[in-house]
């Protein structure tokens, strides 16, 4: 019975963040468009690579990006990358989870509330705070349970 009620409370998570997912959809067909490929990881599409990928990579800072998820579709530059935020990123897919339609524009007014009041739009951001903490938590018990095994 508790199988059924996560896979019914997973399916609705799914339906909830779909808008955001389908935009990342069409996003994700253009990067196959433009020669980068795709593959599932964990119920999360992942796509990477070709031109849309290099050149993101290479645009200047602050506006170029390793990764971006939108819904349960992460846009990444390339696959290394992918690896590398996998986690932060995956933070991000439980919050539109959580959030759904309502994630990019609470995000956005995160970051604005952020900017006005003198702080970085990014990385003071609520939800890239959360993300950073999540990905620094399993980070810290990655390093804990690799020391009690050596």
């Amino acid at each position: 019975m508790r199988t059924f009620h996560s896979a019914i409370l997973k399916l609705f998570a799914y339906i909830w963040a779909a808008p955001n997912t389908a935009l990342g959809i069409v996003l994700g067909l253009v990067i196959l468009g433009l020669g980068g490929r795709v593959r599932i990881v964990t119920g999360v599409a992942e796509f990477h690579g070709g031109k849309a990928g290099h050149f993101f990579a290479s645009l200047p800072h602050p506006l170029c990006f390793g990764a971006i998820t939108l819904g349960h579709v992460i846009l990444g530059t390339c696959q290394q990358e992918l690896a590398a935020l996998r986690e932060h990123e995956h933070v991000h897919v439980r919050q539109y989870e959580q959030w759904g339609m309502f994630f990019l524009p609470a995000y956005a007014l995160s970051s604005l509330w952020e900017v006005s009041h003198g702080r970085h739009g990014y990385r003071n951001n609520f939800f890239e705070r959360q993300a950073y903490a999540v990905e620094s938590t399993q980070k810290s018990q990655l390093t804990s349970s690799t020391k009690q095994n050596a």
